[in-house]
């Protein structure tokens, strides 16, 4: 049986839409923590956006497509990182990216 954690992140994965006027470029699926996490690069306006699980991650654009992925690769180290040894919860860590920024 499914948690409902699991089954809130398979509904906002399902109906995540891109907002108006963003082209998706690339989407990667990442398992951390035991939890699949949804990554979605789009571009608009010549910027990079990146959205994790369907929310902005901390509202950063990029240059282009190649420097997204680069520092999304740090980032899901740090979070890989977090969440096995320091035992914090994958949504608490994506919470606090989008809060501070």
């Amino acid at each position: 049986m499914k948690s409902f954690a699991d089954i809130q992140v398979e509904l906002r994965e399902a109906k995540f839409k891109l907002p108006r006027g963003h082209k998706d470029l690339k989407t990667d699926v990442v398992k951390i923590g035991g939890k699949k996490i949804s990554i979605s690069y789009t571009e608009y306006r010549g910027k990079v956006h990146v959205y994790v699980d369907g929310q902005d991650f901390g509202g950063a654009t990029y240059k282009n497509l190649k420097s997204a992925e680069k520092e999304m690769k740090g980032m899901k180290d740090v979070i890989k990182q977090m969440s096995e040894e320091e035992n914090i919860d994958i949504e608490e860590i994506f919470n606090e990216i989008n809060i501070r920024v």
